[in-house]
């Protein structure tokens, strides 16, 4: 036997002892609020939980790169501790779900809609997968005393979430608490949200951590077992085949009932096994050579090497050649599951799933006999292994067995944006966990664009006290707007409504100096009077202008318009001073002088849109600038009140069109981002959104994009931009209304969302013709 094999069973090897209670079935002695327990005679164990990613979904040179990082993490670990990874699949309790994802009702008038949105999720969760998957990591080492454990667990902790990060999978040591919440929830299934530990309470009490999560009964036969009122069975791989794909673990847990599988890894130092494989193929080389002799003696001399004989010899070679010149190491593996089911009949037709499951794979799935508290507890997250059925792997042979599958989105406090395209999961996004807030929504016209931004601001309306602002080019908003009891502003050349372009709060703009990120305004207002662009004099001029504008209102704390700046002008000795304010009439004493009124709407209300849709072409690109700078007037006075502030922007690529009013806007999107307000833009132009450097820089910087169905050529240029692979595209090309891919993080995910049309909101939501 292998020297370091027989040293860890020599550590781990304990008297074996009949449980007296339910509580000593479960092999923890001592357990540390950081999360490090006592699992045997001086052997500790640490668990950590990292987040899955989207291998099923990438690319097959993306799956190669995943495969080889997770290869690194397999040979990244210590010869000297005992691995094993662990999935446990999780039914997602009804009782908690509703609290985490249903609207309470206000009794403010909008209790029909709440109510028909809590229908509408509840609908989704019962058609859904219904299974959380989490994935685990626990280390187990033996070491003298706790403290010696603690420093090693913080030495490799660090190489253990560097190298999940390397993967694109994040990383968590486990404490006490956390760590006994996910025994609690599989030693009690159904009772998941009765769980309240508190550690600090039962050490006062005199009481043990095991009383309180511990069944209130076990009861092992010969191949099941019963833990309360569920029936479970214990079953591990016995025969593995020569080619297993990387898809087995995946379908292996693909199930809609509680299961946990366990893969224990022992490494082996890779000396000594160069040494042992040496010491085998020795013995291969001798029995040939033995062979060869005996039938040179019955005078034989052309008989061929039995092939048993010839593949001893070349797999032993091959394995040699994999840990010699490929990097690779022996590792022991033994891969373990439980299943529970309510009822015996469920139990063996689980079973049999599973079985055929591994049979598809060419593998052989058996339950364990007589064994199965014993297999119980290995394949439990707790850092023991009772079972000594091990299984000689290469890191490649064991990479292969990886645990990923496809990212999913839960998050606590989150937002619905539709279901896993392929878990079928509710996708729930809060993007407060974002490393910044800012979000695109692309797709062609007709691909629901504007549905789904109306979704969100319908769920926002409802679910928060948080404001809402609109810039709405085609006054598709109004009437949701006006049922979620908001304010609509129609701007246009005979309206009544009017918004001032020089109005400027305290804490406006992005520097110390307010004037001067007001005049960059002024800047890009003028560009749209006149195309031919600023030049330098010019751009002098009304930079002085408006700083003398504002001086003047400092003084008399009077709100200068538009008209008072063109006053500024004809005051300038400068003919070009004349030619600005000549070109400035048409839009202050003209026609067009939407923008030079004081304001007269009311800008308080929760929910606002500026509904431009009359505004006219020559105006629109101006309406869209001023909308901006009266939202980023909003957003300083709500940072100050510490509120939050959602902006959605649409037919933002008219933004772009010229130099000035995208670096005007780029700078509101930085200011947007840092004063808590969550800026989402719509366009169906990616293309023309991509030809602006402010406009591209923006997209690849915004950590949250909802891509729905696009034209060929933006798939190309979102794909180089994004990396986004063939496989992924296909979500996006020519593919259902509402469908197509969420960029999240650094994660794409897949998702679909089709709303009941049989509803009010459905009705305000949607933008189709012949059902408005």
């Amino acid at each position: 036997m292998i020297k370091s094999l027989k040293n860890i069973e020599k550590q781990e090897k304990e008297d074996y002892k009949i449980p007296r209670n339910v509580q000593e079935v479960i092999p923890i002695s001592r357990i540390w609020k950081d999360g490090i327990f006592l699992v045997g005679k001086n052997k500790y164990a640490l668990t950590y939980k990292f987040t899955d990613i989207n291998y099923a979904v990438a690319s097959k040179e993306d799956k190669e790169a995943m495969f080889l990082e997770y290869s690194e993490i397999l040979n990244s670990l210590d010869s000297g501790a005992t691995t094993k990874i662990t999935i446990i699949l999780r039914r997602i309790n009804k009782k908690d779900f509703e609290n985490e994802i249903l609207l309470p009702f206000k009794k403010d008038g909008l209790d029909i809609y709440r109510e028909e949105y809590n229908q509408m999720l509840l609908d989704k969760a019962v058609n859904s997968n219904g299974m959380i998957r989490d994935i685990y990591l626990t280390v187990s080492v033996v070491k003298k005393n706790y403290e010696e454990a603690k420093n090693y667990f913080r030495r490799i902790g660090t190489d253990i979430i560097a190298h999940f990060a390397k993967l694109g999978s994040k990383c968590v040591e486990l404490n006490a608490n956390d760590k006994l919440r996910v025994l609690h929830d599989f030693y009690r299934i159904g009772e998941e949200v009765n769980y309240n530990l508190d550690l600090q309470a039962l050490m006062k009490r005199g009481h043990s951590f095991k009383d309180y999560i511990c069944p209130d009964n076990f009861s092992f036969k010969s191949d099941y077992f019963e833990m309360g009122n569920k029936f479970g069975r214990v079953l591990f791989l016995k025969d593995y085949a020569s080619f297993i794909k990387d898809t087995f673990i995946a379908e292996l847990t693909d199930m809609n009932q509680n299961m946990i599988m366990s893969i224990d890894i022992i490494p082996v130092p890779t000396d000594e096994a160069v040494r042992e494989v040496e010491n085998r193929l020795l013995g291969v080389e001798t029995n040939i050579t033995n062979w060869q002799r005996k039938q040179n003696a019955n005078n034989n001399f052309s008989a061929v090497v039995p092939y048993d004989m010839e593949q001893q010899r070349k797999e032993s070679k091959e394995f040699l050649d994999d840990l010699t010149t490929r990097d690779q190491r022996m590792m022991f593996a033994n891969l373990t599951l439980v299943i529970t089911a309510d009822t015996k009949e469920q139990l063996e037709a689980d079973t049999e799933t599973i079985l055929i499951t591994g049979r598809k794979h060419l593998c052989q799935i058996v339950p364990l006999k007589y064994q199965q508290m014993n297999g119980f507890n290995t394949v439990l997250p707790i850092g023991v292994r009772k079972i000594n059925y091990l299984r000689t792997l290469t890191t490649e042979s064991l990479a292969v067995l990886n645990p990923f599958k496809v990212q999913e989105v839960f998050d606590k406090g989150g937002i619905y944006y539709g279901e896993n395209a392929i878990s079928h999961n509710l996708i729930m996004v809060n993007k407060a966990n974002l490393l910044n807030q800012s979000s695109f929504l692309l797709g062609v016209p007709g691909s629901g664009k504007s549905f789904s931004a109306k979704e969100l601001i319908t769920f926002l309306s409802l679910a928060t006290d948080d404001d809402i602002l609109i810039c709405d080019p085609e006054g598709e908003y109004s009437a949701l707007v006006k049922a979620m009891g908001g304010e609509v502003i129609e701007i246009s050349a005979s309206s009544k409504d009017h918004i001032n372009a020089m109005d400027m709060t305290e804490g406006y703009g992005d520097g110390a100096n307010p004037v001067v990120d007001k005049s960059e305004f002024i800047l890009s207002l003028f560009e749209q009077l006149d195309k031919k662009g600023l030049g330098p004099k010019e751009k002098s001029i009304i930079d002085r202008c408006t700083a003398l504008v504002y001086e003047d209102y400092n003084k008399t704390k009077k709100v200068p318009t538009l008209i008072n700046l063109r006053e500024k002008l004809l005051e300038q000795p400068e003919k070009e001073a004349k030619e600005l304010a000549l070109s400035l009439e048409l839009f202050t004493n003209g026609s067009l002088n939407v923008f030079a009124h004081e304001t007269n709407v009311n800008t308080s209300s929760r929910i606002i849109s500026y509904d431009i849709y009359k505004l006219g072409k020559q105006l629109k690109t101006m309406g869209l600038l001023v909308i901006t700078d009266a939202m980023i007037n909003r957003v300083s006075e709500n940072y100050k009140k510490g509120k939050r502030t959602h902006i959605f922007i649409d037919e933002i690529h008219v933004l772009f069109e010229n130099e000035y009013s995208a670096t005007f806007f780029n700078s509101a999107w930085r200011q947007f981002r840092k004063r808590n307000a969550y800026p989402t833009a719509i366009t169906q132009n990616v293309e023309y959104l991509l030809s602006s450097v402010e406009a591209s820089t923006m997209l690849s910087n915004s950590e949250f994009i909802v891509m729905l169905n696009q034209a060929a050529s933006d798939r190309k240029e979102l794909a180089d931009l994004l990396n986004i692979s063939n496989e992924q595209l296909s979500y996006i090309t020519n593919s259902e209304a509402g469908c197509g891919l969420i960029r999240y993080g650094s994660s794409l995910i897949p998702f679909v969302n089709r709303f009941p049309t049989n509803t009010k909101l459905y009705k305000l939501m949607t933008t189709k013709p012949g059902e408005l």
